[in-house]
């Protein structure tokens, strides 16, 4: 757990922290600029959180500073630092917090995961613990939708934290995996089916499909008539085959005229010869009498030789394109003589033929535009019941958090009042949630029914810090307060809340502040940083 804060920045330099609870302690005025929010963001930092880093009136009125931290695990101290300007950046540091080695704050994050024993399935360090970190700046202290990181987050997501915080997602994320997966295939069929690739017909192309195929099968049945029992099929299968063997042979004699039209390129090129002669050298000495005839001879030795060569290895090609050719002549003969046989069979005319062939392709296209109805129908209901299953499943855990929840913020709220005062309710529906305390209004009450939830999450889960603003707990009335900060002593976890000195608090409260607090700040040169810049530090 955090152990203590080092900042050089800081008018108090260290401070310690305990198991239990500790206080941020500010002025009975409330005064608005000594840093009481601040600090609640610098632990946020500690936690790996970066609104800090990101705080303008921290970068514009503080010089470039680091934080420096200590955790205890196991009687083991360990000891870090993140700089204000790095935040990506997290430093293992030795007691004096001399730098290390440098890790990702992502890395960090995930160490923290682990010596807290979070580590559960699908959720990440920050997303457990930041939403309970509420700090003035974080935009997560709405006392209407405590589940929410930040406003604008979507209800569903926020959700979904809660069930993987109680370890209830392991179950919801295998099914929707299997929902992705299936609103995947359906959306890869439709675009094929877009683009045609696939057939695309509607219930109405279905039905006139199926009447019309097994009219066209009666069609076959009737040509068949007065053929011997059995033979049908196999009339339809040489229909078939005498298709394929003409495809098959027109293939081949393209192969044959291939090779044909090569044998007569090399015939060319083998029967080409030199036409130089000595008289052809007297007629070129009559232009050019200088000319050197013995280097012309040696070149015309040099190609008459290449010209051997050169035939040599046309006539071993030819030869080779001869033995394919005489191959191929081969296969095209006994393909033509395949056909003649299965033509000149008695029970299938040319006509009975061409009709086998047409009505059998006709029957396959509709097939196919069929199964691919088929299809697309089979894959809109696997995506509708693995939709309702996921969603039964959520409602399943939810229904069993919700309830969860609800027992314990009731048993809080009964312990901090006395008299009948209506707990808040959270209720999960769909992909959302609300949130109230029903019958009551005003901020007071909306707010103590926040700190209520969190301490309800505090029990019954794995959450290992809280951190509440003076922002959270000012709106609630003095008396709850007193009793909410028995509730956090009586936690058993690690507990940081910001509160001013009220007037108005009771003897037992005011001394249970100063018991628990581990930095005063006032106004005059304590606060937080030693100075004040206005509302830059609430």
């Amino acid at each position: 757990m955090l152990r203590e804060i080092f900042c050089e920045e800081f008018h108090q330099k260290k401070i310690k922290f305990d198991n239990g609870l500790n206080v941020i302690l500010g002025t009975k005025t409330a005064d608005n600029s000594i840093g009481k929010s601040t600090f609640m963001l610098v632990i946020d930092f500690v936690f790996g959180g970066n609104t800090y880093a990101h705080s303008e009136d921290i970068l514009k009125n503080v010089a470039p500073h680091e934080i420096c931290f200590k955790f205890e695990f196991e009687g083991k101290d360990y000891y870090f630092s993140r700089k204000n300007t790095e935040p990506k950046m997290v430093w293992r540091c030795n007691e004096e917090y001399n730098h290390i080695e440098s890790i990702t704050n992502d890395d960090f994050c995930e160490w923290l995961s682990k010596k807290y024993n979070i580590d559960l399935p699908n959720l990440s360090f920050r997303d457990a613990v930041g939403r309970y970190i509420r700090a003035y700046g974080k935009k997560n202290i709405d006392e209407n939708r405590p589940l929410n990181a930040a406003s604008v987050e979507n209800g569903n997501k926020a959700c979904i934290s809660l069930l993987k915080l109680f370890g209830r997602y392991s179950i919801i994320s295998q099914l929707e995996e299997k929902t992705n997966a299936a609103k995947e295939a359906l959306s890869i069929f439709e675009k094929a089916q877009k683009h045609q690739y696939v057939s695309k017909i509607g219930k109405k192309e279905y039905d006139a499909n199926t009447l019309r195929i097994k009219n066209l099968q009666d069609e076959i049945m009737s040509i068949s008539s007065g053929l011997e029992k059995g033979l049908l099929e196999a009339d339809a299968v040489a229909s078939e085959e005498a298709i394929r063997i003409k495809k098959e042979l027109s293939r081949t004699k393209r192969i044959c005229s291939g090779i044909k039209r090569k044998l007569d390129t090399l015939n060319d090129n083998i029967e080409y010869k030199f036409s130089q002669t000595s008289t052809t050298y007297d007629e070129l000495k009559k232009f050019f009498p200088i000319v050197n005839i013995k280097h012309i001879e040696e070149i015309e030795s040099f190609h008459k030789n290449i010209s051997k060569i050169f035939k040599e290895e046309l006539k071993e090609e030819k030869k080779l394109l001869l033995e394919q050719l005489k191959e191929y002549e081969a296969i095209a003969a006994d393909l033509e003589d395949q056909l003649q046989k299965l033509i000149k069979n008695p029970n299938l005319s040319k006509i009975v033929l061409q009709k086998y062939a047409d009505i059998l392709k006709l029957i396959n296209k509709m097939k196919a535009e069929n199964d691919s109805f088929e299809k697309l129908v089979k894959l809109k209901n696997e995506k509708k019941e693995v939709e309702e299953l996921l969603l039964n499943a959520k409602n399943e855990q939810f229904g069993i958090i919700e309830k969860m929840l609800n027992t314990e913020m009731d048993r809080i709220n009964s312990e901090l009042y006395t008299e009948k005062f209506n707990a808040p309710t959270v209720h999960f529906s769909g992909s959302n949630y609300t949130f109230f305390t029903p019958n009551d209004t005003g901020t007071g009450i909306a707010f103590k029914g926040l700190v209520v939830f969190d301490l309800a999450i505090m029990h019954l889960s794995k959450l290992p810090i809280l951190v509440h603003d003076s922002v959270v707990l000012k709106q609630i009335s003095d008396n709850a307060v007193e009793r909410i900060i028995d509730q956090y002593i009586a936690c058993g976890k690690q507990v940081v809340i910001a509160l001013d000195k009220q007037e108005s608090y009771s003897e037992k409260t005011e001394k249970m502040l100063l018991k628990y607090a581990n930095l005063q700040l006032e106004p005059n040169g304590k606060e937080l940083f030693g100075k004040s810049w206005g509302k830059s530090q609430p």
